[in-house]
């Protein structure tokens, strides 16, 4: 396939997708088709509280690398600030307040929140889903809590261990009552988004874009609210009885993630192993869906306790950035709970873990994201080199044939089948590869590359993160628009030195369509992926006149051992050896 039938494609999809995603709404097309509410049982949903509440007292905790509060109504998380500099709602602004990873405002939707109850049962050890906690003891490491009444006393210590952004959280339940008694324990992450703050702009995902992710002894399961359209609970497939989406097998966490950030659960000890259970609710206003919230939690199933038992349970929670050595400290030494894979980096995850594994080895020898981005670039250039070479040697041989190529598009211009064998006679006696095969080097560096803009397009080690003066942020477009300026003036002399093959106005359209679309896309990408498009791009220019220069010699030195040839003569037949050589070449064809 030639250059000019890949771009014709490309240019083909980025007009579908600008028609799928700005013109089928601005036309009413592709709204739901069931109903518009999502048809949970109010009972799944609404927590049920004591009529009269005490009044709420808040314990604080430091941590490594954040400070949070907690709330005897609940005993949950009602803040995480992360106190880390970068870590500021504004990265221009060091007076800017530290950023909270606590979205939600309703008790019943807070982190580390904890229910003993089943919806709708009565006969339950613990008589609502929403207590109010006596705070017993804090030291500003630990907050211990506890509930007492005439069925159940429930101890509950939240507290930061000496790991980054981690949690431990203990809670024992202890039957007082004179009969058997039955509890399920759920402990939930969640987070609220509006939908507006999750929106994507050409071709770049909002780094609010959140998931409720679960993975299990079986598989990982990542869901997003197309999971949970109105129209999936019309028939309960893959639901619980309470309408949640559980994964197989036993849970070794459950999370809620954007691109940047989660807050996840990791079970350690507890008499039974939990379930992982995820549900993306909408929340509506005014008649209209104008946000999420994403749930995600560990089930951990119906317990039955005789008078006087008692069951412990023991969860880890992390809840800050996905930086990869603070995800595989969790835990600490010994501890094995795949908490890395919580960087989602997509289809090609394999080859992304090690890209970023060895942008954090060149970040040891640069102490600089933005150089470590560009050493990562000439690696993987260099490495794809080889398969480089192929693709422009094909393009520097199809340029040579252009003339005899043009000479037999006129000779054989009403008889395509005919035109199709006198081509591949014409490539097959000057030596070029067919134009099929020298794109397949550009196909085997796909995965490569879609790997690399996944890895650093949610990369949160260049989150707030400058580079220069003109980028205070790797994680955000640049100022005053210089990335895509020169990205596209780059791409526009790429382009120049390397022209496609087709007709003219497709050469033209082709020349300036490549640049501007470049430009435009660079306009809402990240910093840190422009250093990458750039130092690609002329990596890229540069390769292509080192190869060219060294065939281009190797040909010189050719055609001066066939004969002594004056300088004069070959000059004077300079002009003419490219008419005769092509109109050769089609006559033999």
């Amino acid at each position: 396939m030639e250059r000019a039938g890949i771009l014709r494609w490309l240019l083909i999809g980025v007009a579908v997708y600008l028609f799928v995603t700005y013109g089928m709404p601005a036309l009413g097309w592709g709204g739901d088709s069931g109903p518009k509410t999502q048809g949970i049982a109010a009972a799944n949903l609404e927590a049920k509280a004591p009529e009269k509440r005490g009044d709420e007292k808040m314990c604080q905790l430091e941590g490594q690398r954040f400070r949070a509060e907690v709330s005897t109504h609940g005993a949950s998380l009602r803040h995480a600030w992360m106190t880390d500099d970068k870590y500021r709602s504004d990265a221009e602004d060091p007076s800017s307040p530290p950023i909270d990873l606590v979205t939600t405002s309703l008790e019943s939707v807070m982190p580390l929140r904890t229910s003993l109850r089943r919806p709708g049962d009565e006969a339950d050890q613990v008589a609502y889903d929403d207590v109010d906690y006596t705070l017993v003891s804090q030291d500003g490491k630990s907050c211990v809590f506890r509930y007492e009444d005439d069925q159940v006393v429930v101890d509950k210590t939240i507290a930061s261990t000496d790991r980054p952004f981690e949690l431990k959280l203990d809670l024992t339940v202890k039957n007082k009552a004179d009969s058997t008694k039955k509890h399920r324990l759920t402990v939930d992450q969640t987070d609220y988004r509006t939908l507006e703050a999750i929106e994507s702009n050409l071709g770049r995902q909002s780094e609010f874009m959140t998931r409720s992710e679960i993975e299990s002894t079986s598989e990982t399961e990542r869901f997003d609210p197309s999971d949970f359209d109105p129209g999936d609970f019309e028939d309960g497939a893959g639901f619980t009885s309470e309408q949640w989406r559980r994964v197989d097998g036993t849970a070794r966490w459950a999370a809620v993630s954007n691109s940047f950030f989660t807050k996840a659960l990791f079970p350690v000890q507890a008499p039974v192993s939990p379930a992982g259970e995820a549900l993306i609710e909408h929340v509506w206003a005014d008649g209209k869906h104008v946000g999420n919230i994403y749930h995600a939690r560990l089930n951990y199933g119906l317990q039955e306790l005789a008078p006087g038992a008692s069951s412990t349970y023991q969860v880890l929670a992390y809840v800050g950035p996905k930086e990869r050595q603070a995800l595989a400290a969790v835990g600490g030494d010994g501890a094995d709970y795949d908490a890395v894979n919580l960087l989602d980096l997509g289809v090609f995850s394999f080859i992304g873990k090690l890209l970023i594994q060895y942008l954090y080895l060149l970040y040891g020898f640069t102490k600089t994201w933005g150089w470590a981005i560009c050493l990562l670039t000439i690696t993987v250039k260099l490495l794809l080199f080889p398969l480089s070479i192929a693709q422009i040697r094909s393009s520097l041989g199809m340029r040579k044939l252009k003339p005899a190529i043009d000479e037999l598009n006129k000779k054989y211009k009403d008889d395509p089948a005919q035109k199709a064998v006198a081509m591949q006679e014409l490539m097959k006696k000057n030596n070029v590869t067919n134009p099929m095969l020298g794109c397949l080097p550009l196909l085997l560096q796909m995965p490569v590359w879609f790997a690399l803009y996944t890895s650093l397009q949610t990369a949160v080690e260049l989150y707030h993160t400058p580079f220069g003066p003109f980028i205070p942020d790797l994680s955000a477009p640049g100022k005053f628009f210089i990335i895509p300026a020169v990205l596209g003036a780059s791409s526009f002399l790429q382009q120049h030195l390397m022209p496609m093959q087709g007709d003219p106005m497709q050469q033209k359209m082709m020349k300036f369509f490549m640049p501007a679309m470049f430009t435009v896309f660079m306009l809402f990408l990240p910093a840190g992926l422009g250093i990458y498009f750039l130092t690609n791009t002329w990596l890229g220019i540069g390769q292509q006149l080192a190869v060219e220069k060294f065939y281009k010699s190797r040909e010189a030195d050719d055609d001066s051992g066939s004969g002594p040839d004056s300088e004069k003569e070959e000059g004077d037949s300079k002009k003419k050896k490219s008419g005769s050589k092509a109109k050769a070449a089609v006559g033999n064809a």
